[in-house]
């Protein structure tokens, strides 16, 4: 049975069996697989089987589906290809090889830890991993101290003593200094943490290294991210598995774990994976995030020149807590690619207060956002009359820098009173105000920007040559749309659908020039605002009646300023 590797956006990692022939992935709990991602829509994307082997098909998502960083609408499945679904990251894997790799996860069975005669050394995200001032070497304190002698006279042992304390010290600080190196360098974070392991062997005397992230069921989900044997070790044939009782104390108990001879340890009394491997020597760390655990860090060693001691320990302590840090930020660069991705699609249409209030809404806000809905909204459409015959005599890249220029003035005007630029249509437009943010004035706006482009039309006509100056009319109706994104898989669009949307386009064709024409519903909502002629029942295409049709001349209060 093929499955799914899913490592979610906050950390969390784990197995899905893919068992039927189709599922569904979206944030919707009616989905077969569940990702909550404000990033993710609601029925995000789909895997198929085919007569080929497995699909998977984008549902129409809003921030799209990519498989190993490439945007897809419909592509097949290979073993170990990475699907990206908002945040989280979904790792293909076929029946025949849905296990991890031998090395890299096989637990055997282990029995309850008992009381243990040896120590362990509690940790806490919220204590320091030592005085830093330990790493700074003083002369004139080393001489003070003894540990460079005076004379011939002077025991060696102290000096001894000061050396391996200098030694350690300059492994903290190779570490932290070549990760920090390494952050400027590498971008991918499964590379990064693959090389910080590189950078433990090389400053800790380990057989075989294990990073594991805990998966979604607790402390019996060990997930491997980084597997690593010393070379001479492995060339011998040997090889280690880590051990779930190192790491179920070490969540359990918040602690990091050292033993100098774990055959002889009690607390590894029926840890099989410990006597079988006759590992000696292991130490074994947290990964904290803020006031949680997030994953853990092994190192074993079978040989017995090669005990760990506790000045290992506190460097893997160290170490350990700079690698939860880049999982974090790693996390948080994903989340905010993501959001400025968003962002950047919602600039394009949307004005940028509601950008903003899309992007500073609360949870609900950003996960409704742009799904389908219905909702009261004011449509409006704006055409150039006769383009065509203008663009008959001028040359098309004359054409082309007139019509952005309108394009550009009017839909400033409609992000100005909060619109949503929905579409361009040719040589015309469509808005909308009230989608995806409703406000209670969203009509008003709609005849002030209306009122305003006619006016910034006319200052344009002003600046062009008489020949190539053109006018045009609009139309703006209010009523119950269904608003989100609609389309196909292949192309996706938010828009809003209708009969009120329909009357408003209707409303726009029987303009005269550089008249504005309302219906009924938007006559009410701004009523006591503008001026308005009424011009009676009209017959307009597409319906059976007429409609009531008004002229909008002006704000009320503008003409008593004049």
């Amino acid at each position: 049975m093929p499955s799914l590797r899913v490592t979610t956006g906050d950390g969390q990692i784990f197995t899905y069996p893919i068992a039927k022939d189709k599922i569904t992935l979206g944030r919707s709990k009616d989905n077969d697989l569940v990702i909550s991602d404000n990033t993710v829509s609601r029925r995000h994307a789909e895997i198929r089987k085919s007569d080929k082997g497995y699909i998977i098909v984008d549902l129409g998502s809003y921030n799209g589906t990519k498989v190993n960083g490439k945007l897809i609408q419909l592509a097949p499945l290979a073993h170990q290809d990475i699907v990206q679904v908002g945040l989280a990251k979904l790792m293909f894997l076929e029946a025949s090889e849905a296990k991890a790799p031998d090395e890299t996860i096989l637990f055997a069975p282990e029995a309850e830890e008992i009381k243990s005669q040896y120590p362990v050394i509690a940790t806490s995200p919220f204590r320091g991993q030592g005085d830093s001032s330990e790493l700074i070497f003083n002369v004139a304190e080393a001489k003070a101290s003894g540990a460079f002698p005076v004379d011939k006279q002077d025991l060696l042992q102290p000096q001894k003593q000061y050396l391996a304390t200098l030694e350690r010290s300059n492994k903290v600080l190779f570490v932290l200094y070549e990760i920090s190196r390494q952050l400027n360098q590498i971008h991918d974070l499964n590379h990064l943490l693959e090389k910080i392991m590189q950078l433990i062997f090389m400053v800790i005397d380990a057989d075989a290294g294990f990073l594991m992230l805990l998966g979604r069921n607790g402390e019996d989900d060990f997930i491997p991210v980084v597997v690593k044997h010393r070379v001479a070790f492995k060339n011998h044939g040997q090889s280690t598995r880590p051990s779930k009782t190192l790491m179920r104390r070490v969540i359990r108990d918040k602690v990091a774990l050292l033993t100098s001879n774990a055959m002889e340890d009690a607390r590894f009394d029926g840890a099989k994976s410990v006597v079988i491997q006759k590992i000696r020597s292991a130490m074994c760390v947290p990964l904290w995030r803020k006031d949680k655990i997030i994953g853990v860090i092994q190192l074993d060693s079978t040989r017995p020149e090669a005990h760990f001691t506790n000045e290992d320990l506190e460097l893997l302590k160290a170490i350990a807590g700079q690698m939860a840090l880049i999982i974090e930020q790693a996390s948080l660069n994903e989340q905010i690619r993501q959001e400025e991705q968003m962002r950047n699609r919602l600039e394009r249409f949307h004005s940028p207060q509601v950008v903003e209030m899309i992007l500073s809404g609360g949870q609900e806000t950003k996960d409704n956002i742009m799904e389908p809905k219905e909702l009261i909204a004011t449509i409006l459409f704006a055409d150039i009359i006769n383009f065509t015959h203008l663009a008959e005599k001028l040359p098309p890249q004359e054409v082309n820098i007139i019509l952005n220029r309108f394009f550009s003035t009017m839909t400033d005007i409609i992000f100005n009173y909060d619109g949503t630029l929905d579409k361009y249509i040719g040589d015309g437009l469509m808005a909308v105000f009230g989608a995806p943010m409703q406000k209670d004035d969203d009509a008003r706006r709609a005849v002030l920007a209306a009122l305003d482009m006619r006016q910034a039309l006319e200052e344009l006509k002003m600046e062009l040559e008489e020949d190539r100056r053109f006018d045009m009319r609009i139309g703006i109706n209010s009523g119950r749309v269904v608003a989100g994104n609609i389309g196909s898989p292949k192309r996706l669009d938010y828009t809003v659908i209708g009969d009120p949307v329909n009357i408003a386009s209707r409303l726009e064709s029987i303009a005269s020039p550089n008249q504005i024409l309302i219906g009924e519903e938007t006559f009410k909502l701004i009523e006591p605002y503008f001026i308005t002629n009424p011009l009676g029942p009209k017959k307009v295409k597409g319906k059976s009646s007429n409609i009531m049709v008004y002229e909008v001349l002006g704000a009320r209060q503008a003409l008593l300023q004049t």
